[in-house]
């Protein structure tokens, strides 16, 4: 099940939060202003 990010929390957390999720090997799914607009994927 993918993670949901929203854009807010990527914006002040920063690529951690995103390092954090490839660690885990979980998709994001980044959300803007309600909608999910974004997928983070890491590419191996």
């Amino acid at each position: 099940m993918p993670i949901l990010l929203t854009a807010n929390e990527l914006k002040t957390k920063g690529v951690s939060r995103l390092e954090k999720v490839a660690a885990a090997g979980e998709e994001a799914i980044i959300s803007v202003r309600g909608k999910n607009r974004l997928v983070f994927v890491l590419m191996e």
